[in-house]
């Protein structure tokens, strides 16, 4: 595969980070830690690097190894996303960033003007406390990644996610999706073995998630809590294959 063969899936590179900071860092390694208040507002720290062969793959792509993540493009792209009130982005390396997104309201963010019926988000308030559930599936997580940016698509169609696109979906299993991993991009002419590099290192990544909730926690689904705090540690692998849909949920309790 050539360098302009990558190119037709990927024609930039801030996609990356956009499906790294609102998607739970596909691709990357990262830590997001962040405050949910009872008005459904939150502010969000992240802390995100791509991984060495997801960084070579976008070099392979743009032939540009100072710019793999952009935090001032990812940072203009967040603004312009729904349900977002403040951005802030630095790059500490041209492949690792950190900043903060302020969120005026969960049960907006990420979701659809219109065409959608489920949400990847959802944010409510009972009489003794609250819940919020965040659900990524095959059905609905392609058309969530195409809402940060034009380019975010291109991109994870270049990592063939098949979770996270509609290109690839053919693709099942996360063995499958290893399979075809290694046989498109282990042939490249300036990196060659760069599919095996890939996959391993996509296969062992996680980002770790930790959030503070408005009230002492009653149950949690898909990680786990102390207090209020709830955290939770999802595999890349998971979420860039959705062999089975990621459901997470917090029920907390009104202090």
């Amino acid at each position: 595969m050539e360098k302009a063969d990558i190119m037709k899936h990927k024609p930039a590179l801030a996609a990356l980070g956009l499906v790294a900071l609102a998607l739970a860092c596909a691709s990357c390694s990262g830590r997001i830690t962040g405050i949910l208040r009872e008005d459904g507002s939150a502010d969000i720290t992240i802390q995100s690097a791509a991984l060495p062969s997801a960084a070579a793959l976008i070099n392979a792509a743009s032939g540009n190894a100072d710019s793999i993540l952009d935090a001032q493009t990812i940072a203009r792209s967040l603004r312009n996303a729904r349900g977002v009130k403040a951005v802030s982005m630095r790059n500490i390396t041209p492949s690792s960033i950190d900043g903060s997104v302020s969120v005026s309201q969960a049960n907006d963010f990420l979701t659809p003007l219109g065409g959608q019926t489920q949400r990847l988000i959802t944010y409510e308030q009972t009489s003794g406390g609250g819940r919020l559930s965040i659900e990524l599936n095959r059905a609905t997580a392609p058309q969530f990644a195409s809402l940060l940016s034009p380019d975010a698509e291109d991109y994870l169609s270049c990592l063939m996610a098949p979770g996270l696109t509609t290109d690839w979906q053919y693709i099942q299993t996360k063995a499958e999706y290893i399979r075809q991993l290694k046989a498109t991009y282990n042939t490249l002419r300036n990196n060659r073995g760069l599919g095996n590099a890939l996959a391993s290192e996509l296969e062992s990544a996680a980002f770790s998630l930790a959030l503070d909730f408005p009230g002492a926690i009653r149950s949690v689904q898909g990680g786990t809590f102390s207090g209020a705090r709830a955290e939770f540690t999802v595999p890349v692998i998971d979420l860039l294959t959705l062999e089975k849909p990621l459901v997470y949920e917090v029920v907390w309790e009104r202090e």
